[in-house]
């Protein structure tokens, strides 16, 4: 059994019928990065769809694969910060070389991130930044990483010490946009 099947044993079957691979919506977003993205974070995603692991840490995904999705998605100000403030943070952020990728964020104002230092995305890291400035980076990829926070092992201490719900964990999809609403957004 994957850690894909095990966290989908954990969480239930998907609300929404996402459930097959569309790997023609990632590839604006891994030609935007530049690299390929994790094959796990992806497959999870697909299945699930764009929504939040019990309500608490929310993940977003490509839905109509367009570039400028992609730059809406995996450009959100981190580098600009780390050039104008590079002594408050470890690590650079994408587009710099080994620079992280935020793939999430939670209730508490903690981001989550790639550390793509490996060649093989399936290789990489996940780094957790805490609403307070504190770091946190633990190997293994997003569904091991995930699985081990409802076990309650190698997580970051900052996380909410009850989430996720070990009996009754979720997750919460998030309404697919309508054409007015994505007219609105982009238009």
């Amino acid at each position: 059994m994957t850690a894909l099947d095990t966290l989908r044993k954990r969480l239930g079957e998907p609300e929404h019928s996402w459930g097959r691979p569309t790997p023609e919506l990632w590839h604006a977003s891994e030609a935007h990065l530049g690299m390929g993205l994790p094959s796990d974070f992806k497959a999870f995603l697909d299945l699930y769809g764009p929504g939040a692991v019990d309500g608490y840490l929310h993940l977003d995904r490509p839905l109509d694969g367009s570039p400028e999705e992609a730059e809406r998605l995996w450009d959100r100000g981190w580098h600009r910060d780390w050039h104008r403030n590079p002594e408050l943070y470890p690590w650079p952020f994408h587009p710099d070389q080994g620079g992280l990728i935020n793939w999430g964020s939670d209730e508490h104002s903690n981001s989550y991130f790639f550390l793509p230092l490996e060649p093989d995305p399936d290789d990489w890291r996940i780094v957790i930044a805490g609403e307070e400035g504190e770091w946190f980076e633990t190997g293994g990829g997003f569904t091991d990483f995930v699985l081990r926070c409802f076990d309650r092992l190698d997580r970051p201490p900052f996380l909410d010490p009850v989430w996720p719900d070990r009996r009754d964990a979720r997750f919460h999809p998030r309404p697919a946009p309508t054409c007015g609403s994505i007219e609105r957004q982009f238009g």
